[in-house]
């Protein structure tokens, strides 16, 4: 089943209500003739819901992704397709409200009119974030609609595709088993299919299959730094720019056989009947291997359970990925050279520190994830235990109240400490490491984000948390629908009734953004008032992006802390 809801104007439409006609566009294509639904309002045709790969299911699941050996003939492509499924049976995440599937491996096309096989124009690829184990396409947050409006706006229209990848234990599982047969990081391999699969069609839908910009946020984000640097830096031609939003992260690739990483693939055999198998564990692990692919989908996911942030990800696996982190890659120049939209915003380590945090016991506790154990003492010494100087910054001696955002845990006094180093760690310093280290080579542009939205539609944020600025990148019109409230946490929309000056920022950011995959530079939006956005090379400076008076500024701040962490915790 498909999810039919599809955000594309004030009023939300439904998809099954525009069912496919004769006066509709159709493509055709390797596999078979696409038959999608136009919108007539903002003159644009949508194909949804395109497989771009076998569906991952029996035999073929935890294996990499194969094409597509058959045609499909005649494809209904008037609605997206399902998540795939996450790391969470049951509860609150990014799969809220959507139905998933296993059978998930899509993508969405978005073209304006303007485009055609005879008038190709730049593409915008979308992958999504939400930590490798959450997640879809078919997320409203991430209607393509409208940063195609704002492109088509600019004189410079780009087509928008969205994928989906498999997540959690389908797509991101470790341990030796898979390692000795190549089937570790499942997602980064579908994406990279996906990106072929753009390269081999997108002409069809009047995409330029030579002007392709990659656009990720978080595990969207970091998933383009792996193709970046993938096969040691190997240009296979499959984009040209890429922008990357609070995706930057120094940390290194674990091995399949990480402790934490063999531990869960046990423990998933372990609680499934695939435990049984015979005394020599290599035919043993082979017999496990195929038991868990063919266990039924609803045993497999009780049997992996739930995951943390940060359980899964990108792995070392000495064939896609050959380096022990990204930065590595970078610092050697083994990285595709594109030029590079980067930033973050700021007050992400209040989204990702744990609080409760009193005692410097506590706070080492709370950071031992991300600071190595003989850096603690010399990188805490640079945070100082002064409230007014933590995260979210700006506020004095103000702690948020237990209950802001979801976080139902008493605050206590280290945490704006704590927050204040893993903000940096994980977000801030490395988009200032990668633009120092890569500006002299490719061009550069880094913003700070710092704008509080309006509203949230759950809980509410005095901060500047991590992923609000996407609201505004896609400047999402969405209206506040009872199924926005439901199941869009942290995220806000800019639809009728929203403050003038937020509804302003969502049209300049989503024009930048399309300026910079249409044409190289985020200067080219046509969008007045606005400062001029220079190359990092050009005095290392940040676009500040807020509703009062954006601003450049110079990428100094908190220096002392983050030149430790660029040194001593990434290398």
């Amino acid at each position: 089943m498909r999810e039919p809801l599809l955000f594309a104007s004030f009023v939300s439409i439904t998809l099954a209500q525009t069912a496919y006609s004769s006066s509709n566009p159709v493509v055709r294509i390797q596999n078979g003739t696409v038959c999608g639904v136009d919108l007539p309002q903002f003159n644009q045709s949508l194909f949804l819901g395109i497989p771009y790969a076998q569906a991952p299911v029996g035999d073929l699941r935890l294996r990499p992704p194969r094409s597509i050996s058959k045609s499909f003939e005649e494809l209904d492509a008037t609605s997206y397709g399902p998540h795939c499924w996450s790391a969470f049976t049951t509860g609150f995440d990014d799969n809220s409200g959507y139905t998933s599937s296993e059978d998930c491996l899509t993508l969405n096309v978005i073209r304006p009119h303007e485009a055609s096989a005879e008038n190709l124009v730049p593409v915008i690829v979308w992958i999504h974030g939400g930590g490798f184990f959450a997640g879809g396409s078919a997320d409203s947050r991430y209607n393509g609609t409208y940063l195609v409006q704002a492109s088509v706006a600019n004189g410079h229209p780009v087509v928008f595709v969205s994928i989906n990848y498999r997540l959690a234990s389908l797509g991101w599982m470790g341990g030796s088993a898979l390692a000795s047969e190549g089937s570790l990081n499942l997602g980064l391999r579908d994406q990279r299919l996906a990106l072929q699969w753009v390269q081999a069609n997108i002409e069809k839908f009047g995409g330029n299959s030579r002007k392709v910009t990659v656009h990720g946020q978080s595990a969207g984000g970091m998933s383009i730094h792996a193709h970046i640097v993938a096969y040691n830096g190997r240009d296979d031609h499959l984009f040209t720019r890429a922008i990357i939003e609070s995706g930057t992260i120094g940390l290194p690739y674990p091995p399949a056989d990480n402790p934490i990483l063999q531990g869960l693939y046990d423990s998933l055999v372990s609680s499934s009947s695939c435990s049984r198998g015979n005394s020599s564990a290599a035919i043993n692990a082979k017999l496990q291997l195929a038991c868990l692919r063919a266990l039924p989908i609803d045993e497999f996911l009780q049997a992996a359970g739930g995951a943390i942030f940060g359980t899964y990800g990108v792995l070392y696996d000495g064939d896609m990925i050959t380096v022990g982190g990204p930065f590595a890659a970078y610092k050697a120049g083994k990285f595709v050279k594109v030029p590079m939209l980067i930033g973050s915003n700021t007050d992400e380590g209040h989204s990702f520190s744990p609080t409760g945090a009193n005692t410097i016991h506590d706070i080492k506790l709370r950071l031992s994830s991300v600071v190595p154990a003989d850096q603690m003492d010399a990188l805490l010494n640079l945070y100082p235990d002064v409230m007014a100087e933590g995260c979210p910054f700006d506020t004095g001696d103000f702690r948020l109240d237990p209950v802001q955002n979801g976080v139902f845990e008493a605050p206590g006094t280290q945490d704006k400490r704590a927050a204040a180093v893993v903000g940096d760690v994980v977000m801030a310093a490395g988009s200032r490491w990668l633009a120092k280290e890569i500006s002299c080579n490719v061009p550069v542009w880094k913003y700070r984000f710092n704008h509080i939205p309006h509203s949230v539609s759950f809980g509410t944020q005095d901060y500047v948390g991590h992923f609000v600025e996407v609201t505004y990148v896609f400047n999402t019109q969405n209206n506040d629908t009872e199924f926005w409230n439901a199941n869009q946490f942290r995220a806000t929309y800019l639809g009728s009734g929203t403050p003038i000056e937020d509804r302003f920022l969502g049209v300049y950011m989503s024009r930048a953004w399309g300026s910079f995959a249409a044409t190289g530079d985020p200067n080219n939006a046509k969008v007045s008032p606005w400062v001029h956005w220079p190359q990092y090379s050009n005095g290392a400076k940040n676009l500040v992006l807020r509703t009062q008076g954006s601003h450049l500024e110079d990428d100094d701040f908190r220096s002392k802390g983050m030149d430790f962490i660029m040194t001593n915790v990434f290398f």
